[in-house]
């Protein structure tokens, strides 16, 4: 599901469907409107651009749909960008709406150039070119560009965080940043310099930029009272060292006795409780909040204090 800055709702299916609803106050009900999406696979993910005229779809066909509304046949459309070697897992949009990043299970991440008025009415050069394409290690669970647009971040399944300075044009380097934790599955900005990211530890991570450009892993953030799950001693996840696949699948077995981790303290929740199941969902609030839901049916509000 994806909300769009004028209210509409858009959602789509592994059934390879895609619907956007509208309010109709008239009938004090939601109205479908259909989207030609023209799928021949499932449709794994949705995104709004940031001026809410456009949205686009991930689909496990290899590439993605932008979409945008035809008056004249009164549904949306799409048009297909990109071809991946994989499915396509991830989508962010560029704060100006003209750019597109998508991440896949080829572990590339790839941003286009899907300008509006190379869209209309009918495509040209350069609309769908790819301008950025970079090596994510393993498969890609997220992507987000900076509320600047000048930096992008993407998640990878091998517990590592990139970031691209696009200042420094197609060819920048990317800073890896790795944690010691298990994968991340969400990432998003809060402010420009500090990104969260979370996912099977069950807290959220902070990264921040520091004054030379350079990205680090700062650690956890504050969840709750300091407890080591029954057998495995007590630390900070700063200081993990590599499990072993014995101590792993006992953090996994183990996992649903809804005794948190040990923290370090970045962050405080706005609530009283906190995690105790993989975080599946994270979102940027005004100022320095930010919102996360997980698979133990809990959504949280966080403010970061430091």
């Amino acid at each position: 599901l994806a909300w769009s800055c004028h209210g509409h709702l858009a959602s789509c299916s592994e059934d390879r469907t895609a619907f956007v609803w509208q309010w109709d106050k008239a009938l004090s009900s939601w109205r479908a409107v259909l989207v030609e999406l023209r799928a021949p696979r499932a449709a794994l993910c949705i995104a709004w651009a940031p001026n809410g005229e456009r949205f686009a779809v991930g689909l496990s066909s290899k590439d993605t749909a932008v979409c945008y509304y035809e008056s004249q046949v009164q549904c949306w459309c799409a048009l297909k960008v990109g071809r991946s070697k994989a499915a396509i897992t991830a989508i962010a949009w560029h704060p100006s709406s003209q750019f597109l990043a998508t991440g896949s299970t080829d572990c590339k991440c790839v941003v286009y150039d899907v300008n509006e008025a190379a869209m209309l009415p009918a495509p040209q050069a350069p609309f769908g070119a790819a301008q950025v394409t970079e090596d994510a290690g393993a498969w890609v669970n997220d992507v987000a560009f900076s509320p600047n647009g000048s930096v992008l971040a993407f998640v990878s399944q091998d517990s590592s965080v990139r970031f691209k300075n696009l200042a420094g044009g197609p060819q920048a380097a990317v800073d890896v940043v790795r944690w010691r934790g298990l994968p991340f599955l969400r990432a998003t900005f809060v402010g420009n310099h500090s990104l969260v990211a979370c996912g099977f530890d069950y807290v959220p991570v902070l990264f921040r930029e520091s004054k030379d450009g350079k990205w680090q892993a700062l650690g956890s953030l504050d969840c709750g009272p300091v407890a080591g799950l029954p057998g495995l001693p007590s630390a900070a996840p700063s200081t993990h060292r590599r499990e072993s696949f014995d101590e792993a699948r006992s953090r996994f077995k183990q996992s649903g006795s809804g005794t948190s981790l040990a923290t370090k303290v970045e962050a405080a929740p706005v609530s009283s409780s906190w995690h105790t199941n993989t975080i599946t969902c994270c979102g940027a609030l005004s100022g320095s909040r930010f919102s996360t839901s997980g698979l133990d049916g809990q959504v949280m509000v966080w403010e970061l204090t430091a």
